[in-house]
Formats: structure tokens, sequence, C-alpha cells
């Protein structure tokens, strides 16, 4: 029998959590982008149980935007291939956030599966996809939230926003082929069949009905076969295991008008939203059958982190109790994302937040600060305090330049404002509750 104690770890990112040069030309090398906030102090996490990275841990990033299956191809399985040469008498573990541990299923259920994975632990993985991802495919916009949005949010809010302007294209239903052939590993993160009822419309009398699955425009083929062939995963690996979140409002289900679905159209009225999810995953499309799992209340993206006491006790055999009701502390993030090269001062009261001028940032906040093609900027700032803030730009170019600012308790709605060409002194409020 084969020793699996200290398998190498090949870690598998969720959607957005890979940036590099095949997503957007001119980006570098491969690394977790504005996601290393998300991923960076989990990776440091796995030291502890001693796994260090490029020695017996290892990183699979990919090109999110592309279909599962593709991602296998161009990315898992090289990976694992090097892997395997270091380790060949080895077997390798898998550990995947959210859409990772589709690409991991992808391969594990798939023809070409080689036999070589030990462990597969999937961190809020939607097995059986999201109401946010079947929006978006729907309607070509981001789905509203009702309630707090969450640092993942923003992730796909900015990243879609940011890619969509380098297209020289933006969200909307016109634009939906566009989206759909840019991100096609969207359509694979819809709904599957054994999901549920995910579309449902008011009667008149104050009774819901749900909208059967063959009046639904799109249908995730990948989860269909994937969640109809789990039974391979008890078959093809050692032990799989599954995290789940809860106790954020996450959507479980759509409300669509009446009278246009006659028309066979989808025109979403509402968002229903459960506890029973991260934010962006429900349990239930996390939820695999006979496999070892846990529920963290943790949000899609504190789940990483969260995960690690749970994962510590898989590797080392520990039997202290989880703390499983400790809500981690969220921080408050301000995104702010601009094309060209804008001066930016932004206040709250007397305190000067953010001042970016030729290029330079001063702050005495941990930022992230990432610059794209065509002078496409991101700068994330950590831990802002609560208040009013006020917003001064300076546009010393000769064309029309574009800014959005989205951030948690941002009251203000989350809309692309536009600079005029040499327009100086350009200002608006918001507020972070």
């Amino acid at each position: 029998m084969q020793d699996s104690s200290n398998n190498p770890i090949i870690f598998i990112p969720g959607f957005m959590g890979s940036m590099g040069d095949d997503i957007i030309s001119g980006t570098g090398r491969w690394g977790f982008g504005v996601a290393r906030w998300v991923y960076d102090p989990f990776i440091k996490q796995l030291q502890e149980i001693n796994y260090h990275l490029n020695e017996n841990l290892f990183i699979c990033y990919y090109d999110w935007r592309k279909n599962n299956e593709s991602t296998v191809e161009v990315y898992l399985k090289p990976l694992l291939k090097q892997v395997k040469e270091r380790y060949p008498n080895k077997k390798v573990d898998l550990i995947c956030h959210s859409m990772g541990g589709i690409v991991a299923r992808a391969y594990i259920q798939g023809r070409g599966f080689q036999h070589d994975v030990d462990k597969l632990i999937t961190i809020a993985t939607p097995n059986k996809g999201t109401i946010e991802a079947y929006y978006l495919w729907s309607t070509g916009n981001l789905m509203p939230s009702k309630k707090r949005s969450h640092f993942y949010n923003f992730l796909t809010k900015g990243y879609i926003w940011m890619m969509l302007r380098l297209m020289n294209t933006s969200l909307g239903l016109e634009n939906l082929a566009t989206i759909h052939k840019t991100f096609p590993a969207l359509g694979e993160l819809i709904p599957s069949l054994d999901y549920g009822d995910i579309l449902y419309y008011e009667d008149g009398n104050g009774e819901w009905k749900t909208v059967p699955r063959y009046y639904m425009k799109y249908r995730n083929n990948l989860l269909d076969y994937l969640n109809e062939s789990v039974y391979l995963l008890q078959h093809r690996v050692g032990k799989a295991y599954w995290i789940a979140g809860y106790n954020y409002s996450t959507a479980e289900y759509l409300m669509v008008d009446k009278e246009k679905l006659k028309e066979y159209e989808e025109s979403i009225l509402d968002v229903v939203e459960t506890l029973d999810g991260d934010g962006t995953v429900a349990i239930k499309s996390v939820a695999l059958e006979d496999c070892e799992h846990c529920y963290l209340e943790a949000s899609h993206r504190n789940i990483v982190v969260s995960a690690y006491p749970y994962i510590n006790k898989i590797y080392t055999n520990q039997t202290t109790d989880l703390p499983k009701r400790t809500r981690p502390v969220e921080e408050t993030t301000l995104h702010i994302l601009f094309t060209g090269a804008l001066n930016i001062l932004v206040e709250k009261e007397e305190e000067i937040i953010i001042d970016l001028q030729g290029g330079k940032v001063f702050t005495s906040y941990n930022y992230i600060y990432e610059k794209y093609p065509k002078n496409h900027q991101w700068i994330i700032l950590q831990n802002v305090p609560k208040g009013t803030y006020s917003v001064r730009v300076d546009n010393y170019e000769a064309k029309n330049m574009q800014i959005i600012v989205m951030g948690e308790g941002l009251k203000e709605a989350e809309e692309e404002k536009e600079i005029k060409a040499y327009q100086l002194g350009y200002q608006f409020r918001f507020q972070i509750d």
C-alpha cells in the first residue's frame, strides 16, 4: 500500500484567483493578483504543517475565463506531471477553493484521470452552481445584493469591469454574447439540475410558483455530468472532503416576471436570499454525498483561512474541537478602479486616506496597487474607517477617463463616473457604514 503521509499538495484557487500574462497580457508572471489577501495567509498557514511553496506545495494558477476541461488540460495536468516527476512514489492531494474544486472534479471524474490523487479537499466549491452566476449569464449584469457585499463580490465586479473595459465593451444584455464568449467558465457555474428550482414567479394570488426547467434558457452540462457521476469520487480518490460557509446572505433563487415568461423571456425582478451560505455559494450547492464535511461561519473570502484548523486536523490527526461558530472579523476594504493617469485624493474629514499623484501612492493603510495595459489601474485599501469620504480627481489627459469606487458598507450605488478630458477638480462623496 502506498504511503499517503506527506503527500505533495496542489492548491487550486477559485474564479478570479489567478492573474498573469495568460489572462491579461502585460501583467507578468503568475500570481494571485488582487486575490492575494484571500490566499497568501492560507499558504502561510500550510507552513505550520511543513508544507512549503515550490517544495511540497504547488499552486495551479489558471485562466479562469476558460472552461474547466480546458483548464485541466492546459494547467492542471502539466503541473501534476511536474509534481509526480519530483515525487514519483507519492500521490498528490488537491486543496481547492470555489471553482478550483470544479477544476479538480473535472479531472478526477474525467476520462483522462491517471489515478494520482489521494485527498480532495474542496472549500466553498459550488458543486451545484450559484444563482449569482446564473444572473450574470442570463442578464449580462452583476447581481445586486440586498445585504452587505463582501470582498469576493468586489473581485468579481472589478475584474469583469476591468476586462470588458480593455475590450472596449461593457456589461449589459446587449453585450451578452460577448460576455458568454469571454467568460465561458461562468456558464459552468450556473446551477445544475440537482440544485433544485431556481426561478419563481408570483401567480397573482400571492403564491409563488416554480418555473419548470425546460422553460429555462441555459443548462450546465458540465455540473450535470459531474453530479450524475459523483460516485466516481469515492472510487478514484482516497478521501474526499468539503467545507461550507454559513450565516451570510446568499442568493438562493430568482423571481421573474410572469407575463414576460409567457413570451419566453427571463425578466428577473428580484433575488431571494438565504443565510445558509457564505455570501456567494449556498450550502446546498457545496454539499456532496458520502464525503466528510465541515460547516464554518465564514464568508466566501474568509472561509479559506477559517478552514485551516479543519485541514490541520486532517493532516495531523489532531482531535481538538474546531471553532465552528467563531465568526471571523470582516474587514472593510475600499476599491478604486480607474482608467488613465488620474491624480486622486481621498479624504475622510481631516484625514487623508490615499493620495495618488503621478502614479505614486501615499497612504498609511495597507494596500494593493495593480496596473494593467492601456493604463487601467486598481487600488484596494484595507481596514478603512467608516464615515463620509470626499474624492477629488484631476485628469490631465486629452481624453475622457472612468472611475468606479466599491467597498463593504458603501451606501451609494457603485456606478461608473466619467472624468472629462483635461477636467481638474472633479469631486464626489460617498458614505461607508
